[in-house]
């Protein structure tokens, strides 16, 4: 009698199959077929859209039925996000010292890496409105300058040259520039687009934001390299993470040669 129950509970599992998903033998089915399923979230500084976009569909295509979300916003944001408990499997931050804070926090699994280098610019509109041709003119008046919100570190950045600047071109040179700043963006890809747009005579940008997108309506004034900051972009797994192996993986894929070479096509400079 038990081995007919058995034979009966095979065959309706088999018929029930060819309708339709479902689970046989207890366990619950997961992923896609053919693939090891999951989703991946990645939070990451504005400044990785394009470069961590490309990776996104490399991963993914690497790694059938996951999926690659990932949210960019100024570092600052996402350090919040990340200490809010907003789920979250990696972070890759613009600069140390947010993901210092993370690590403190105890909010980083294992070690972090820093993967790039980057380097600010200024950028201004292609018909140069307020005829800024090196850059000292930025402290001209009259120059509608914007600049991402305090705390992000491309802001932060652009203070830290201007204080090195007062040094070559004069004390007030600091505060004539942060005069002219009309406006603040929530991160550094907001105030170059205000730029791109023509609301703006300038703004203080990384070499990694100058896309070929916007290269017909920006033009770049170099920053003197004696003046100029270099920014490293270091990134992690995060310890609440809810797909730690995907995490590591694709901590691996960006600091990897493969990683390092979308990252040099779009402005990037080697971490080391």
């Amino acid at each position: 009698m038990g081995s007919i129950r058995s034979r009966a509970a095979t065959l309706a599992c088999v018929l029930l199959v060819l309708l339709g998903p479902v689970s046989c033998g207890g366990g619950s089915a997961s992923g896609t077929e053919g693939g090891r399923g999951g989703t991946l979230t990645v939070l990451a500084a504005s400044s990785l859209t394009d470069a961590f976009g490309e990776l996104e569909k490399r991963f993914e295509e690497r790694n059938p039925g996951v999926e690659v979300r990932q949210s960019f916003e100024s570092s600052s944001t996402l350090l919040a996000q990340i200490q809010q408990g907003a789920p979250a499997d990696v972070f890759a931050s613009a600069s140390e010292e947010e993901m210092e804070t993370a690590t403190k926090e105890g909010l980083v699994e294992g070690e972090t890496r820093v993967f790039v280098k980057n380097r600010e610019i200024v950028m201004v509109p292609k018909d140069n409105p307020a005829n800024i041709q090196d850059f000292r003119d930025v402290a001209k008046p009259g120059v509608r300058l914007v600049l991402a919100q305090e705390d992000v570190p491309a802001a932060d950045y652009a203070v830290e040259i201007l204080g090195k600047a007062n040094n070559e071109y004069g004390g007030d040179f600091k505060q004539d520039v942060l005069s002219n700043v009309v406006s603040r963006e929530a991160d550094v890809r907001a105030s170059v687009n205000r730029v791109v747009v023509g609301d703006a005579d300038a703004t203080f940008g990384y070499a990694s934001d100058y896309t070929p997108d916007i290269r017909d309506r920006v033009e770049v004034v170099p920053i003197p390299p004696d003046l100029n900051i270099i920014a490293t972009y270091p990134i992690a797994a995060l310890e609440d993470a809810e797909e730690p192996d995907l995490a590591r993986e694709w901590v691996d894929l960006v600091t990897g040669e493969e990683g390092q070479r979308v990252l040099d096509k779009w402005g990037f400079e080697p971490a080391s």
